[in-house]
């Protein structure tokens, strides 16, 4: 078989699955909580437990105008904080969402992008973006997709702060 003929069956074979994939995006806002028990392996410095939460944008410009009156579900989040500084070596970071209609865990890497001190050393408030991959779960009908944050890290409270994010989770489903 000629080159162009294996191309052609080889698109023919994969633009259909491709075709099958559904979209969705999900826009989230986790908060930290006690009441979510952060069940993360031993070694992990990160342990986090939140309420998810659906935040309302405004159509006209997208800024929050509502963050969401009750919590829609849960997530955890392990990982190991590698570094204090900016813009240095990516940490390792997974999240398991729970929405009570879909389970999405994802893996990955979070960067701290900007570290300050609202109330003076010695406690930073740190501001950290994930990458995260959405590992494949075929029971919920998840191909693959991605997750990213924007989130606010305190390792030590800060009165005023909470320890939180907003994500993106964009997802391909078996439809």
């Amino acid at each position: 078989m000629n080159p162009i003929r294996s191309l052609a069956l080889s698109l023919a074979l994969v633009l259909p699955a491709v075709a099958m994939a559904g979209e969705r995006v999900y826009l989230l806002r986790t908060e930290e909580n006690a009441a979510v028990p952060a069940l993360c392996p031993d070694g992990d410095t990160v342990k986090l437990g939140a309420f998810v939460y659906a935040p309302r944008p405004r159509a006209h410009d997208g800024r929050v105008v509502r963050e969401g009156e009750r919590p829609i579900g849960t997530a955890v989040g392990c990982g190991q904080l590698k570094t204090y500084s900016p813009y240095s070596t990516p940490s390792p970071f997974s999240i398991a969402f729970d929405l009570g209609h879909l389970d999405v865990f994802a893996s990955g890497f979070c960067v701290i992008a900007d570290l300050w001190f609202p109330n003076g050393p010695p406690a930073p408030l740190m501001q950290v973006g994930c990458t995260l991959t959405v590992t494949p779960d075929p029971a919920h009908r998840i191909v693959r997709g991605f997750a990213t944050s924007a989130s606010v890290f305190l390792p030590v409270a800060i009165p005023g702060y909470e320890t939180g994010s907003y994500w993106t989770v964009h997802l391909y489903m078996a439809d």
